[in-house]
């Protein structure tokens, strides 16, 4: 990825304030901004939301067809019109009991956000669902998994007590303010014979997800995983 596509910019710039910002923006900064968005992109950098990426068009928009051709078929091309689209789902969402989006509804949007953090730099694929067709659907989809939580967890641990694992509570986390519970506990159950060992902490992150999973297989193995959380 060439570095020349990109350059940066904070939010204490004084020349920059984004459109949307609540701070008054002089007529003569958003001028500056039209001209450079014949050019350029302006999106935000991932993990560091505060400073602000202008990206050359041309570049943007081949990152986000390289995306939509990945060779995984995660997206398929729709020869339907947006109209009949956004029906299917208002359908959708009556027969299922979803609001929906009364005003103008529209289709998720696809943005991307880019991690400075990798070498090279790597872009991040966004679904804007705020105010789309579909938007309750998701909603409802977190508070499901949450609901489920604890019932997630109860079966982790007894899956890990029958592969003689000492286990109190899964390693599920919302945040990273529970790492430390979870480390402190692993310890804490650790015999004196294990003490005796060093044990090196390893960390793992996921290079891709959703969009590179196999999604049929996905879909049957959250559907054997909601049924043995309805039978517990």
């Amino acid at each position: 990825m060439e570095s020349q596509s990109f350059f940066v910019c904070t939010k204490e710039d004084s020349w920059f304030k984004p459109p949307h910002s609540s701070l008054f923006v002089p007529l003569g900064d958003l001028d500056h901004l039209k001209i450079l968005q014949r050019s350029f992109v302006i999106t935000y950098m991932d993990k560091c939301c505060n400073n602000f990426v202008f990206v050359c068009k041309m570049f943007y928009v081949s990152s986000v067809f390289s995306e939509l051709n990945s060779p995984v078929g995660s997206y398929v091309v729709s020869n339907l019109p947006q109209s009949d689209i956004l029906k299917f789902h208002l359908s959708f969402n009556k027969a299922h009991n979803f609001k929906g989006v009364k005003c103008g509804p529209c289709l998720p949007v696809l943005s991307v956000v880019w991690k400075f953090h990798k070498n090279p730099i790597k872009p991040r694929f966004i679904y804007a669902a705020s105010s789309t067709s579909l938007t309750d659907v998701p909603k409802w989809l977190c508070s499901f998994f949450k609901a489920m939580s604890p019932t997630v967890n109860d079966l982790w641990v007894s899956k890990l007590k029958k592969a003689y694992v000492p286990c109190d509570s899964s390693w599920i986390l919302n945040d990273s303010t529970g790492v430390v519970k979870v480390i402190n506990n692993l310890n804490r159950l650790r015999s004196e014979i294990d003490k005796a060992s060093p044990l090196l902490l390893q960390s793992f992150d996921f290079l891709t997800l959703y969009t590179k999973n196999d999604l049929v297989d996905l879909k049957a193995r959250m559907r054997v995983l909601i049924k043995c959380l309805i039978r517990c």
